[in-house]
């Protein structure tokens, strides 16, 4: 006659399902509480009996867990973590942007951080430039997901008084500054290479050098890049610029495409609509005006960019690349240019990532 299962104290379960199916880097209160949430709603687990906890589900039964888990080391507090956040044994080798993704599960890496990953770049960012919601809309995310991962559990879950999906703010980790901007728009990332890791796309990464060169590089670094990789992902950047870039936007990625980078397609000239004559932009927002001034574009070119590279008329031909018409840059100079001093914090959309 068979016999039946032996009975899996719920301390013991919990630790087993973690070391099973947990695969984050780190797990935050909020997180290991859900866990626990899920483990007692079902009367076994693995195909053994579960011996629950004497008062069931309650707050003391959370912190008896979390303190148990940390006493076998099936979960490790760290230096430079808070608190609320504890470090799965078997992934210490996760990297800072990987941790980050973990304990922000609506926040993406960006920046010149993008740009490496994608391979745009050779230089080694000393900070993590790192994207959320802002206040009121991570908070908003936050009661939206906990109610779609506990479902039915949630009204026992508020009830017991566990931990709630919050916000954590980290200076660093492992020695890597990470510096994060919070918005409304924190969008646009994808799951990079099936893991936790959650990044913007390569069109995004070009749209965001533009929007935001002293966060890539500065403006010298940018145009470097874009000449150096816009041919082999214009598709993707012509699709992003096109869908989602503002008209100044399209202005100054149509001038550097055609006039630094010598790419000319029917898509990038239909945005010398958005051109405005007769206006005040110029090629880097933040940099002194220039009588350098492109005409198709109607786009000044700044001064440190005219003084960085004086050869200005169309189609120059000169023997270092330049491709200028009506104001050039040539490319390999300027890489000594650091990103712009940025608050560690800024204040500042989110949408479901799809893999790479």
């Amino acid at each position: 006659m068979p016999t039946s299962p032996p009975e899996i104290c719920w301390r013991d379960a919990l630790d087993l399902k973690l070391r099973e199916e947990y695969t984050l880097p780190v797990i935050s209160n909020h997180a290991l509480a859900v866990e626990l949430s899920r483990l007692l709603s079902k009367p076994d687990y693995a195909g053994r009996p579960i011996r629950r906890p004497e008062n069931g589900l309650v707050h003391d039964t959370y912190l008896a867990a979390r303190s148990a888990l940390i006493e076998r080391g099936a979960l490790l507090p760290e230096a430079g973590l808070p608190s609320t956040q504890l470090r799965i044994p078997g992934r210490k080798d996760a990297t800072p942007a990987e941790v980050m993704c973990a304990i922000d599960p609506f926040g993406h890496v960006a920046f010149l951080s993008a740009m490496e990953f994608h391979g745009l770049t050779n230089r080694l960012p000393k900070r993590l430039y790192f994207v959320t919601f802002d206040i009121a809309s991570w908070r908003q995310h936050a009661r939206d997901r906990t109610a779609r991962e506990l479902g039915p559990l949630l009204s026992a879950f508020e009830a017991a008084d566990l931990p709630p999906l919050q916000y954590t703010r980290i200076a660093g980790i492992n020695g890597v500054a990470i510096e994060t901007l919070r918005t409304k728009d924190a969008g646009h990332w994808r799951n990079a290479m099936n893991s936790a890791l959650r990044v913007t796309g390569i069109g995004r990464t070009f749209l965001d050098m533009i929007q935001r060169p002293d966060l890539c590089g500065g403006i010298r670094h940018v145009i470097e890049v874009f000449e150096e990789h816009a041919q082999a992902h214009i598709a993707a950047i012509v699709s992003e610029f096109s869908a989602n870039g503002g008209k100044i936007d399209r202005v100054r990625a149509g001038y550097i495409l055609n006039d630094r980078c010598a790419i000319d397609l029917p898509e990038i000239d239909a945005w010398h609509v958005d051109a405005a004559r007769g206006g005040s932009r110029k090629l880097d927002a933040h940099a002194a005006y220039a009588s350098v001034f492109s005409e198709k574009w109607s786009l000044s070119i700044n001064d440190q960019l005219v003084a960085w590279h004086p050869c200005l008329g169309p189609r120059c031909g000169c023997p270092t690349g330049c491709h200028a018409a009506g104001g050039a840059l040539h490319s390999g100079i300027g890489s000594e240019d650091a990103p712009s001093a940025q608050p560690a914090v800024h204040e500042g959309r989110h949408s479901h990532g799809t893999a790479l």
